[in-house]
């Protein structure tokens, strides 16, 4: 099976490179030794985030307004905002709600309030606030709220028109680490930089496990859930969107716990596990579709909940199918008829992926709610990283490579990352090693660090003796702060 792999690999090489480019930017699904689904490029650059906005305000209002918002407001100002925000809306996000989703409000749409519409408020109309109007807060103008920026009641831009101190439009370093988040965060309550406070009340709290074994929780799955997202026509599923697959704790209602998510992203033509009838893996039919199913039991072994999109060309689409995944669990976190209501911790969020996976957590990176981040054999042009990065490639990886994870690695200087090249793997024989091979002991440790407090793990990574740095499987490069 595995020499078959390796043929697999040699066929789809050559479009590949197609695909890839100069950039280095194509990408394919797990594989065995040298197993390949096909592969696409895409084009540099990260979905969430955006450059406008800085720490304390943008030049669309200041915190008493501007220009065009006088203190007692006019048709484009709200009490003492400006054109398009009031003073007090400090605490919230883009176009959230008081516990919104991204966009959203506690237990609505990726894109509503409670009870409201695309990007409005607790009840309010499509961009609007709990009674107000299109653009508009409580029950003033289209374009000023009394006490909001663009949206409801609690919604929409923030203090500070579009980039307040601790309520951005865009983007302050309070209210969203690169600027999509405001002090109530892009999902939920009260957020902390760009993400939320979690409704989850632990009785427990983390203490270290080995990330070389398998977790102490049984793993239970909950398959074809949630909303339909991705990008069609999909490589295997055609126009027909797919759902996603949650991997958790069995005892997730009864563990004591608040269980960090962890969002995953397939390589092309690839998922997180064989979807029958056209997601099948099939040696002699050369299909190499389901593969990743030991990364999400290991993870989910570890305490983690594992949300994992069906789509199969995860770098694809509006939102991304990762991002829509992500919503929609936040919302399932704050809904009393959920499974996953009040079980989920909603502060510590990562995301990774493989291949064309990999390439969408690069594109996704600037997402104000995510705390850590790791790439497997992937990666884009990075913007706006906020948060520690692990980038992992293959020495033998004739797909990808190490050099372009290299130099995306080396793009990050003002956050932790490492780099860790398998010497001896290819792009995608790593999934297979089990729990003490590299890629799977490292994706556990790393979020273990970086979203359970685990600091006995930090000695994988971080030092000059660092226990990947001393293992023979592996190249390690390291910035200056992962040697804190």
């Amino acid at each position: 099976m595995i020499q078959t792999r390796r043929t697999a690999t040699g066929i789809c090489l050559a479009f590949f490179l197609a695909a890839c480019g100069s950039g280095g930017n194509g990408s394919s699904g797990a594989g065995g030794s040298g197993k390949s689904g096909g592969m696409t490029g895409n084009p540099a650059g990260g979905t969430a985030g955006n450059p406008s906005g800085g720490t304390s305000g943008s030049p669309k209002g200041g915190a008493s307004g501007s220009p065009s918002g006088g203190t007692s407001g006019n048709s484009t100002g709200g009490t003492t905002g400006d054109s398009t925000g009031g003073t007090s809306g400090t605490t919230s996000s883009p176009k959230g709600g008081a516990a919104g989703s991204p966009t959203g409000g506690t237990t609505s749409s990726p894109n509503g309030g409670t009870t409201g519409t695309a990007t409005g408020g607790t009840t309010g109309s499509p961009n609007g606030g709990t009674s107000g109007t299109a653009t508009g807060g409580t029950t003033t103008t289209p374009t000023g709220g009394s006490t909001t920026g663009k949206g409801g009641a609690t919604g929409g831009g923030g203090g500070t028109a579009t980039a307040g101190t601790t309520g951005t439009a865009t983007g302050g370093r309070s209210g969203g680490a690169s600027g999509q988040g405001g002090s109530t965060g892009s999902g939920g309550q009260t957020g902390v930089d760009g993400g939320v406070v979690s409704g989850c009340v632990a009785s427990k709290q983390w203490t270290t496990a080995s990330p070389t074994a398998a977790g102490p929780f049984t793993v239970a799955a909950d398959k074809g859930v949630g909303p339909l997202a991705g990008y069609t026509p999909d490589p295997i599923y055609g126009d027909q969107q797919q759902r996603f697959n949650v991997y958790r704790p069995s005892n997730l209602a009864t563990s004591g716990y608040c269980h960090p998510i962890l969002v995953w992203a397939n390589g092309h033509t690839d998922n997180p596990e064989q979807n029958p009838p056209l997601c099948v893996t099939d040696s002699a039919a050369n299909k190499w579709c389901g593969q990743y199913l030991p990364m999400m039991q290991h993870l989910a072994s570890h305490g983690f909940l594992v949300v994992a999109s069906l789509s199969t060309t995860t770098s694809k689409g509006d939102p991304l199918p990762t991002i829509a995944g992500l919503n929609w669990i936040l919302q399932q976190a704050e809904d009393s008829t959920s499974p996953y209501y009040h079980h989920l911790d909603t502060t510590n969020i990562g995301q990774l992926g493989h291949s064309e996976g990999a390439m969408s957590t690069c594109m996704s990176a600037s997402e104000p709610r995510y705390k850590a981040l790791a790439s497997i054999c992937g990666t884009t042009t990075l913007k706006g990283v906020h948060t520690p990065f692990l980038f992992f490639c293959g020495g033998k990886d004739t797909v990808v490579g190490c050099d372009n994870p290299r130099t995306a690695f080396l793009s990050v200087t003002d956050q932790p990352a490492i780099l860790i090249d398998e010497l001896n793997s290819d792009h995608g024989s790593w999934v297979y090693q089990g729990a003490k091979g590299v890629s799977l002991s490292m994706a556990a440790a790393w979020f273990r660090v970086h979203l359970m407090n685990d600091t006995a793990n930090r000695k994988y990574f971080y030092g000059s003796s660092c226990t990947f740095c001393t293992d023979s499987r592996v190249k390690v490069e390291q910035n200056s702060l992962m040697l804190q």
